[in-house]
């Protein structure tokens, strides 16, 4: 788990917590926006490096509830969260993430 969060911090020159949390995020997004069915075979695709990052709950919580979720709002949350509200940041972590996540999938 640590490789793919560490290369992906080092890649975007940010702390690896950062980098955790910014991918959880966005892994969350990009599971919540799927159909109920389709997210749950999208989270046996990835790897369990990645879906170690969600609690067990949030993993349920998935797999039940779809939600849609603008990126705006998701960009925003990584931001301030992870960022100080540096929304520039927050951008590049989101986008980065979900090709990382798509890379994983497909």
């Amino acid at each position: 788990m640590e490789d793919i969060v560490k290369s992906f911090a080092e890649r975007l020159g940010i702390e690896y917590k950062a980098a955790r949390q910014g991918i959880a995020i966005t892994c969350r997004h990009f599971l919540q926006i799927s159909e109920r069915i389709t997210a749950t075979g999208l989270l046996s695709m990835l790897p369990s490096s990645l879906t170690d990052l969600l609690s067990a709950e949030e993993k349920n919580e998935i797999t039940i509830n779809q939600e849609n979720i603008p990126p705006e709002e998701v960009i925003e949350k990584i931001s301030n969260e992870c960022f100080n509200g540096d929304k520039q940041k927050g951008k590049k972590v989101y986008e980065e993430a979900i090709n990382l996540i798509k890379s994983k999938i497909w």
